[in-house]
């Protein structure tokens, strides 16, 4: 019993450890050049394309900045994730009322989403009221990452493995 558990412990391991070193990493996006030469606001639509090689979830954020630690004048509508004629929609967790705020930060996110594999948009869209260079946004993707429910499947067959030693002692 002792060598097929250390067996079954050392082809696991071995199977995380290739698993592991595959990380896709996030995807970023942003636009740092959004400036109004009006004085009255001038509205921007950014499209971004991406393609996804397998289904999985996906979720984001998006936060608004300036250059040289300056307080953003951006102010963002709409962040969209579309494929097709499905839109998921990001939701706004940090708003400015620019009614009565001149300035401030904001911050969009996207909870874990079960999506498909396929070509993608994420859409940004808004009103910058900047009249210097430098404020924008910044927007992170966390990919499916397959070898996450791997990982966690071998943490759960250990436990299992575990409970069982624990009673035949």
């Amino acid at each position: 019993m002792k060598s097929l558990s250390a067996a079954f412990v050392a082809l696991s391991l071995a199977f995380a450890a290739g698993t592991a070193s595959a990380a896709p990493g996030p995807l970023s996006f942003g636009n740092h050049s959004l400036q109004d030469a009006t004085g009255f606001g001038t509205a921007f639509s950014d499209t971004y394309s991406f393609t996804l090689v397998s289904s999985g979830w996906l979720g984001g954020q998006l936060f608004t900045s300036a250059a040289l630690g300056g307080i953003p004048v951006i102010d963002v509508q709409s962040v969209l994730l579309r494929r097709g004629g499905n839109d998921i929609g990001w939701s706004q967790t940090i708003a400015i009322n620019w009614d009565v705020a001149e300035n401030g930060v904001e911050q969009w996110a996207l909870s874990p989403t079960q999506v498909a594999a396929g070509q993608w948009e994420l859409i940004v869209s808004g009103v910058s009221y900047a009249d210097k260079a430098g404020n924008g946004y910044d927007a992170d993707m966390q990919l499916p990452e397959p070898q996450s429910l791997a990982l966690a499947a071998l943490a759960l067959a250990g436990a299992g493995l575990a409970r069982l030693r624990r009673r035949a002692v």
